[in-house]
């Protein structure tokens, strides 16, 4: 085994597995759905202090040409064309880039221009003549063969990389509904690789990043016991019928009509400065 991959090749054989996971329940195509894609804006546009929380670690500038990867419906493109000269985005789902466009239009943003592929499609020429000052990947490193998409990163950043993801499992504020959950064969919010695997994979390619953690908080509303039931066992595969089953009904003992939960999980942002 090469000893610069191996961290590389346990984070790609723990994403592959997400990956045949996802096929499984659905959750691959699920944004290519307009619908899916606003029910995401809707739910990050309420969590304000993420986005708040994520900009100032990421401080752009009015003169820096920025990078999203993996942008979504624009959660951090939308902000920081706000401030920065240019945001160039990536995203490969309809949905998603569907609902980025529509936000752009209605804030009146000229500054940002989408590319629709995933990253590991795109060549560095295809991006800019100039690097950017900022590149950003906000929850988006769904990447099997992560070491060489990071080294590509760094081709195309003259200044600073900021990596946010996952570190910790999640969890339920609802305590009654945090004990019954337990009964249920379900997955974590996230269940693939961590940000420990993520620091071995960047240290492969010799970058040692500053590192910040911080709690990621998960408000969701529902019309009703079936759309929490539908949507809750969507995102953390419920697959079994008879456990499906259990989860509505417990909304349904416990409520009558719109219900709210809530939970968290630890985050990290991961960030350094490209050597020149």
């Amino acid at each position: 085994m090469d000893e610069n991959k191996f961290y590389n090749n346990i984070w790609k054989e723990k994403m592959l597995s997400v990956f045949e996971d996802d096929e499984k329940h659905g959750n691959r195509i699920k944004w290519e759905s307009v619908r899916h894609a606003r029910e995401y804006w809707e739910r990050t546009e309420k969590d304000e202090k993420r986005v708040f929380d994520q900009l100032e670690l990421i401080k752009p500038k009015k003169t820096d040409k920025i990078l999203d990867i993996g942008a979504g419906p624009g959660t951090i493109t939308i902000p920081a064309a706000k401030i920065a000269l240019k945001v160039v985005a990536v995203e490969p789902s309809d949905g998603m880039c569907t609902v980025l466009r529509e936000r752009a239009e209605e804030e009146s943003l000229s500054n940002i221009s989408v590319i629709q592929k995933r990253w590991e499609e795109i060549s560095p020429d295809e991006l800019s003549e100039d690097k950017f000052d900022i590149v950003v990947a906000s929850y988006s490193l769904s990447i099997a063969d992560l070491k060489p998409e990071i080294e590509k990163m760094n081709s195309v950043c003259s200044g600073r990389i900021f990596l946010f993801w996952f570190a910790g499992d999640f969890t339920w504020d609802d305590k009654e509904f945090a004990e019954f959950w337990t009964t249920v064969k379900s997955k974590d919010f996230y269940p693939g690789p961590k940000a420990d695997l993520l620091y071995g994979v960047l240290s492969e390619s010799s970058i040692y990043p500053e590192v910040t953690t911080f709690p990621l908080r998960v408000r969701d509303s529902y019309e009703s016991p079936k759309e929490a039931c539908e949507k809750i066992c969507r995102r953390h595969s419920v697959a079994d019928k008879s456990d499906r089953k259990k989860v509505l009904e417990f909304f349904e003992a416990k409520y009558s009509g719109r219900i709210e939960i809530s939970g968290y999980s630890n985050r990290v942002c991961m960030w350094w400065n490209v050597k020149k």
